[in-house]
């Protein structure tokens, strides 16, 4: 049973699966904060600004596909799981929408609001776009 709380039923454990689910939006984010790699988030037509919406919507996907599927040990262990990184990835989207933000800022003087880019990355549909 320890066993089972340290590692998910393939063997891949805690850290494996944070890789798994959540190398989309660290991803997105990383391609934001690096000057090179942040032309996708220009404002002149950045392919960025397409994708980013779908950071939310793969986590949630994995986690319902994960939560509903397997041995009742494996479904109790991923919900545990996502109990606790889904409130991480929100928490720890606010600071590093501020430093997508501000690296897309210096780089084309294109002034984003932080605010607008976490709800990008971290609503489950982009319901801001029909307000």
């Amino acid at each position: 049973m320890a066993t089972e709380d340290r590692q998910s039923s393939h063997g891949k454990g805690f850290l494996g699966e944070i890789a798994i689910s959540y190398w989309f939006p660290l991803a997105m984010f990383a391609m934001g904060i690096i000057p090179g790699c942040n032309h996708m988030y220009s404002g002149h037509g950045g392919l960025a600004w397409l994708i980013v919406p779908l950071c939310f919507p793969y986590v949630a996907i994995r986690a319902l596909i994960k939560c509903t599927t397997g041995s009742a040990a494996t479904r109790a262990w991923f919900r545990r799981f996502y109990t606790i990184t889904i409130p991480t990835y929100i928490a720890l989207s606010v600071p590093l929408s501020w430093a997508v933000s501000a690296s897309i800022q210096n780089t084309f003087g294109l002034t984003v609001s932080p605010w607008t880019l976490l709800m990008l990355m971290v609503s489950p549909l982009p319901w801001f776009y029909f307000i």
